[in-house]
């Protein structure tokens, strides 16, 4: 007779073969030539069933692979890195979100209308120009010349600060205006960080779902495998059921993926000013990364005093909060007020006069002096804010800086180490499993350990990235660079 691949017909093969129940177990029988059994007694009979059997099982893996640690090679096999290609489409995002986004546009715009205030301030205040009459009748003009006292008035008159007032309105006023320009600086690396940020995200959501549909595939055909020796009598109901539980947790957790892919989307899109719903390319698939961020904290630490943009608009709040108390102590000074007159007579005579007013403090314990303590402690409320964003941001350092050195040593320790001996433990079993050694839960077992570390590197390696673009906000300088890799901070 001859023997057929119950592995191959059980999981949909093209062999000639079918099976059914004989004495003493699976027969195994082709339907052109049955007479080859008539001369086989019925112990050999059962020993040649029980080895076709495990044959079939032995094709029934080879489904799944040609060679015995095929399954393990290709639940670990990865896409190939098109770096690249990846980070070229993350440059070509941040130019649009930087033409595009409105949070960047309004801080824009705010920095363009503070650089207009400091000439209104620092220029004189309007003058004013009078004109009126003196007459013994309500109509005006219409005695002038018939007495002394009747005439036609035009006086000009000009406030003048004390001397140096204007000048600090107008220094406090370019200050501002510089402060509103670290703003807008600001607000262009947070949408950065926001846009680089979702990218990465986008791109563990699809690696997540790359390495979840290897392992659905895998768990399928291992689900096929328990079926077929569960038909043999050779395995049990519970790995079949095993298996279909594990496979529906991955398409649980493919779902969950494809709602935090739709998020990020309309995330992404909202930073580019688009329509929630408008697509995006996919992004393609990278693994290159640099294991070590090669500058110490020291070093980040005086790049983020120098570059920051926060830390510097805290200082010039210093500054411009100086300014405006040593503007209020001038209020204690006081302000001129100037005029010149004419007044015609008619047959009289003319008549000129000149005027020089002083604004006198008189209440200066209650307005003058309640303003210089605002405006000093106004003062000391920006110092303390300014070493309270000093602090803020040397540990959102320390935290990034360390959270990227971790990430890139489990990614080597992933990458070198771990996956690699778990794919030989896959391998291992699933020799165990074929000679009978091993049950059918060890193999799922291993192969759901790669599953796990795999899904760890994707998570890593997108917790790494997000450090640098953590770290890159706080400096104010690119770290993710064209190709993706960590550069140094610009001198």
């Amino acid at each position: 007779m001859e023997e057929t691949d119950l592995g191959t017909r059980c999981l949909g093969g093209l062999g000639t073969g079918d099976w059914r129940l004989a004495t003493g177990g699976w027969r195994l029988s082709d339907r052109s030539d049955e007479s080859d059994w008539s001369d086989v007694s019925e112990d050999n009979k059962i020993m040649r069933i029980g080895k076709t059997a495990r044959m079939s099982l032995l094709a029934a893996l080879v489904l799944v692979g040609n060679l015995p640690g095929a399954p393990a090679e290709a639940v670990a096999a990865q896409p190939p890195d098109r770096s690249e290609e990846a980070f070229r489409m993350l440059d070509d995002l941040v130019r649009e979100a930087l033409h595009s986004n409105p949070s960047i546009r309004a801080a824009r715009s705010r920095w363009a209308a503070s650089t207009k205030r400091s000439p209104q301030v620092s220029s004189l205040p309007n003058p004013e120009f009078r004109i009126g009459s003196m007459t013994g009748n309500p109509l005006p003009y219409s005695t002038i010349g018939s007495g002394p006292l009747d005439w036609a008035s035009f006086m000009f008159m000009q406030k003048i600060p004390w001397p140096g007032k204007l000048s600090l309105e107008g220094e406090v006023a370019e200050t501002e205006a510089a402060v509103r320009a670290r703003e807008y600086e600001a607000e262009t690396l947070e949408v950065i960080r926001d846009v680089k940020e979702a990218f990465f995200r986008l791109h563990y959501v699809h690696q997540a779902e790359e390495i979840l549909g290897r392992y659905r595939n895998l768990l399928e055909r291992l689900v096929r495998i328990a079926e077929a020796r569960y038909g043999v009598g050779e395995g049990l109901m519970q790995d079949v059921l095993r298996a279909q539980i594990e496979v529906s947790l991955i398409v649980e957790r493919l779902e969950v993926l494809a709602g935090q892919r739709e998020r990020v989307k309309a995330r992404m899109n909202s930073l580019l000013d688009r329509p929630p719903d408008s697509p995006l390319p996919e992004i393609p698939t990278f693994m290159d990364v640099t294991i070590e961020v090669p500058f110490s904290l020291e070093r980040l630490y005086l790049t983020a005093r120098e570059r920051n943009p926060e830390i510097d608009a805290d200082r010039l709040e210093i500054q411009k909060a100086s300014l405006e108390t040593e503007r209020a102590r001038k209020d204690f000074l006081p302000d001129f007020t100037v005029s010149a007159g004419y007044f015609q007579r008619g047959g009289f005579g003319s008549m000129y006069e000149y005027t020089v007013g002083v604004e006198i403090p008189l209440y200066w314990r209650r307005k003058e002096s309640r303003a210089v303590e605002e405006r000093v402690e106004a003062r000391e409320a920006a110092r303390h804010e300014y070493h309270r964003r000093l602090q803020e941001i040397t540990f959102t350092i320390k935290d990034a800086y360390i959270g990227a050195r971790t990430s890139s040593r489990l990614l080597e320790l992933y990458r070198t180490g771990i996956i690699p001996q778990a794919t030989a433990a896959l391998d291992s079993s699933l020799s165990s499993y074929q000679v009978g050694a091993a049950d059918f839960l060890t193999l799922t077992n291993n192969a759901l350990t790669i599953l796990t570390y795999e899904l760890q590197y994707a998570a890593e390696l997108r917790d790494y990235h997000e450090n640098l673009v953590t770290l890159e906000r706080q400096l104010g300088v690119n770290l993710v660079g064209e190709a993706g890799r960590a550069t140094g901070p610009r001198p």
